[in-house]
């Protein structure tokens, strides 16, 4: 089944990339959708490795373009035929250029040209570019961008809303460095790249999405709720153009898909109000506490759990390092509470960001208590 093989590419890209849950559920989310995505966050956090390793895992023609403000449409679009354009034509050689390409990611978005720009938005809007007096539809399943951050130039924010997909991507945190460190060899040494779907199963699940998207208006709880959370978030300040309310439906009925539900569940609409309704990290806190007062996920209890018990357990280590017996005691105990809080969390993918945290502290004070007590005991 598609979703099968959905499934096993999305689990062999979590099992390449560290860290990386949201960003891989954004980009799948996109690649299912058609809508565009944008990566925004550090130099250096395999932004576009991820989109490579995708294409190929799907054999899709690929187009990657560092942007600056001096790129010009051409090295985009292909050079002009100087052979037709001496018969008066118009026509680009488009070969290995971003009108063939099924996966196009452009780096650096904000550093494009206003032309560059004008043109993206067509493309956007109706994947299509004009060329000698007609418009020509564009193959490109997906397109991906990156910015190091978001512009705060007022002429980009029409631009910005028309990136339907938002990731935050951050470093990997210290706890895996080690993991980051073996992972990243494996990718940089030539890792071998399955092909696990192909560009016409790609088109399929972009229709299923598709036919999921039109018929989301039946499920009429989940759109109470939804115009309840954009009612709440406008009070809080968090504004949504018309034109992204619609989105983050299309957005839930992808992740729905990518998550292999049978019908978009709130859980789903709760990751696309986190991917499609903020503008930047800051409104991210802002959708996530409105998610949890709104009981819009199914887990996101377990997710303030998850959060509550790890920053204790990890105060605890900090407080062990330099301290005694008393210290030590206390250790004990969080490590204790700890794991029983791990042994009743549900199984559930999108738990899986927060519990690693937890097991890795968890890991961290086990061994740590029996170090000391070899130390102690002579154990």
């Amino acid at each position: 089944m598609l979703t099968d093989k959905l499934a096993e590419l999305k689990f062999e890209l979590a099992e390449t990339f560290v860290q990386r849950e949201a960003e891989i559920t954004a980009v799948l989310s996109g690649l299912l959708s058609g809508e565009p995505v944008i990566l925004v966050g550090e130099v250096g956090t395999a932004k576009t490795a991820l989109i490579e390793r995708l294409a190929k895992m799907i054999d899709a023609r690929y187009f990657y373009y560092l942007l600056t403000r001096f790129t010009e449409p051409d090295e985009l679009l292909g050079t002009l035929d100087i052979n037709a354009l001496r018969e008066g034509k118009y026509v680009r050689r488009t070969e290995g250029k971003l009108p063939q390409a099924e996966i196009v990611f452009l780096d650096e978005i904000f550093k494009a040209s206003s032309a560059i720009r004008n043109i993206l938005l067509d493309i956007i809007l109706n994947k299509r570019i004009f060329s000698d007096g007609v418009y020509i539809q564009l193959p490109m399943l997906a397109l991906y961008t990156a910015s190091n951050e978001i512009s705060t130039d007022i002429e980009d924010m029409a631009f910005y809303d028309r990136l339907t997909i938002r990731c935050f991507v951050k470093s990997v945190s210290e706890d895996s460095w080690e993991e980051l460190i073996e992972k990243g060899i494996l990718l940089d040494g030539g890792l071998e790249t399955p092909i696990l779907l192909s560009v016409e199963d790609v088109k399929e699940l972009q229709r299923i999405v598709n036919e999921r998207f039109k018929n989301i208006t039946r499920n009429t709880t989940l759109i109470r709720k939804y115009i309840e959370a954009l009612a709440v978030l406008r009070q809080r300040g968090v504004r949504i153009s018309d034109r992204r309310k619609i989105k983050v439906l299309k957005t839930a009925s992808a992740i729905s898909v990518v998550y292999g539900e049978e019908n978009v569940s709130l859980d789903s609409l709760a990751e696309a109000l986190k991917f499609t309704a903020v503008h930047d990290e800051d409104e991210l806190k802002k959708v996530d506490q409105v998610i949890l007062e709104l009981g819009l996920s199914s887990f996101y209890q377990h997710v303030q759990k998850i959060q509550v018990m790890t920053a204790e357990l990890q105060n605890a280590l900090n407080a062990s390092i330099a301290g005694g017996m008393e210290e030590l005691k206390m250790l004990s105990a969080v490590y204790k509470r700890a794991s029983t809080v791990m042994a009743e969390i549900p199984q559930n993918p999108r738990l899986i960001p927060y519990t690693r945290q937890l097991r890795q502290a968890i890991s961290r004070a086990k061994d740590i208590l029996e170090k000391k007590k070899a130390e102690l005991f002579g154990e």
